[in-house]
This record gives C-alpha cells, sequence and structure tokens, in this order.
C-alpha cells in the first residue's frame, strides 16, 4: 500500500528491528499509535465521523459521512424484501499522496471499498437491517457511506474502520409513520411518511454490535500492528481481521501479499487478533464518549455556516 521507497539500510533496521521485538517508533510489536476520533464533523449528513492515526500531518486521516435515502424495492434488487442495505465508497484524495494523483488511487479504492461492504453491509456487522426496512417489498432505507482519505502514512484500513463505525454508531434517522389507505377499489394500501422534525429521530438498531479491525504486517518472520508507513514499505503481507465485541471473527483480507502466512505464524495472528480486538473495543467506546460530549456540546452553538467542516 504503501510507495515510499527505503535505503537497502533503513530497510535492513526495520526488518532486523521487528523479528528482535523492537520498532523505529519505539511501540511494541502490538501498539497502536495515538488516535483521534471526533464525530458530527458533517452538518448536512445523518451521520459522520473522522479518525486520525498518529499526531498531525504525520498520521493518517479519514473523513466518513452517512447519508440516508428511501429507495424503492423491485424484485431485481439485490435486498431482501424486508430489509434495508449500505452501499459503500471509499475515495483517496490526491492529495494525500502523490502517487494517488490522476488515477493512481483506483485499485486502493475498489479495495477498500470491498474491505469496508464486506464489514459493515451483512448480518456479520450486528446491524440490524430489518429495522432498516420500512414496508416489505416497497420501501426502505439505503445508507451511503462515503470515505474519504485525507492523509496516508500508514495504517489506513484500521482508521477507516474507526471513522466508518463512528459515523454508524452516530447516524440519526428520521421517523417514519406508515399507515394503511384505501384506494379507489377499497383495498386497503401501506403508505409512509418520512417526519421532516430534526428533533425526531432514532439511532441505527445494532451499531453497538459492529466490529473493529486489526490489521497485522508481517516484518520478516514476525507481524506488527498499525504499520507506520516505513514499516509498511518494508512488510511482505498485511491481513486485516474483523472482530465482533462476541469476540468472534467475522471478515478476513489479505493485501500486498509478497508471499504467503506460514500455518503457525496465521494461527498466531488469529488468536492474538481476539486479544488486542478487546482492547480496541475499549479504546473506541472511550474516544467515541469523549467524542460525543463534544459533539453534544457543539449543538448550543449558533452555526456560521460558512463550512461544512467542524474543527478538527
Amino acid at each position: 500500500m504503501a510507495s515510499l521507497i527505503l535505503s537497502p539500510a533503513e530497510h535492513d533496521y526495520i526488518l532486523r528491528g521487528v523479528e528482535s521485538g523492537f520498532r523505529a517508533d519505539g511501540r511494541g510489536s502490538l501498539d497502536r499509535r495515538e488516535v483521534t476520533l471526533r464525530t458530527g464533523m458533517i452538518s448536512q449528513a445523518n451521520g459522520s465521523a473522522r479518525c486520525r492515526i498518529g499526531n498531525l500531518g504525520v498520521g493518517t486521516d479519514v473523513l466518513v459521512g452517512i447519508k440516508a435515502e428511501v429507495n424503492s424495492w423491485t424484485p431485481g434488487d439485490n435486498v431482501p424484501e424486508t430489509s434495508g442495505t449500505i452501499v459503500c465508497n471509499v475515495e483517496c484524495s490526491p492529495s494525500a499522496a502523490q502517487e494517488f494523483e490522476g488515477r493512481g488511487a483506483e485499485e486502493l479504492n475498489i479495495e477498500l471499498t470491498q474491505l469496508l461492504d464486506r464489514i459493515f453491509n451483512g448480518p456479520q456487522s450486528g446491524i440490524d437491517f430489518e429495522k432498516l426496512c420500512i414496508i416489505p417489498k416497497q420501501a426502505y432505507w439505503v445508507l451511503h457511506v462515503d470515505a474519504l482519505v485525507l492523509d496516508v502514512k500508514g495504517g489506513i484500513i484500521d482508521a477507516l474502520v474507526w471513522a466508518t463505525r463512528a459515523a454508524l454508531m452516530s447516524t440519526k434517522l428520521p421517523r417514519v409513520v406508515v399507515e394503511s389507505i384505501p384506494d379507489e377499489d377499497g383495498v386497503m394500501q401501506a403508505e409512509f411518511d418520512v417526519v421532516d422534525d430534526p428533533e425526531d429521530m432514532t439511532e441505527l438498531a445494532g451499531a453497538e454490535n459492529m466490529p473493529v479491525s486489526v490489521t497485522f504486517s508481517q516484518i520478516g518472520r514476525r507481524f506488527v500492528v498499525d504499520a507506520s508507513e516505513q514499516e509498511e514499505a518494508v512488510a511482505q503481507a498485511r491481513m486485516t481481521i474483523a472482530v465482533s465485541p462476541n469476540m468472534e471473527i467475522c471478515a478476513v483480507q489479505k493485501g500486498g501479499v509478497l508471499r504467503g502466512f506460514s500455518p503457525a505464524l496465521l494461527a498466531e495472528i488469529m488468536q492474538t487478533s481476539l486479544k488486542i480486538a478487546r482492547e480496541e473495543l475499549d479504546k473506541f467506546n472511550k474516544h467515541y464518549a469523549e467524542a460525543k460530549n463534544m459533539t453534544d456540546g457543539r449543538a448550543d452553538e449558533p452555526s456560521t455556516g460558512s463550512t461544512f467542516l467542524v474543527p478538527f
């Protein structure tokens, strides 16, 4: 994922360091960089969040917005008749990295979009998609998850998942009133009306059950969590594992594979992911609670309308 070019000496220093149990920035093999999380970043969205892993200017920065819209169900839809759905889209800003200019980020955009869809769109996400159905075989909610990668300094996948999870947890949907109205033949037909009242909104059912992700990068004979830009340039393989709050592995994706994982290393990574996921969930819940308190505090501030982004 990284296009950073290292000298042979730098490459050897990072590889031997990881195999010896230390990293160039002083972290342990399973340590994550500092995380900054904010919600309510886009005023026009139903939910939004921004996550930065690492320090300002030298970290990975991702912005996610959720927009809800009502779709009419048709037999050809790839959506169950009693369910709603999520549509994911990830774009890497050309300013995030030089190689993203033009169509340089096209393959990465596709890979990240597919990964996000694999984690959050389906029963493995923990979201109650049946609550997104308005009228069976007639209408349902579609949640458009649009992610923009603003800066890349390693660890893009976990930053993306953190921001998406926070954005979906902060999503508010308008209340829908469903009524039975007779048509001209006297046959009762279900009709619905979306209540346009910002004070009458509902949260996304099951959002608290969504998984977190842990991305491992294999360097030499060992692996690290939350690889830096330099470490990604040395890594031979990458594996992302999504783990639910119930400590169930619900999605796995490999990437950047220069060689395969050995069975022993793969088994160790799977076991380690469950351990780290517990810590990640605790960290996320703490950061999300702080972000929500900040967002609630901004609710009483007058809006200037000068920008759709709030300070980060």
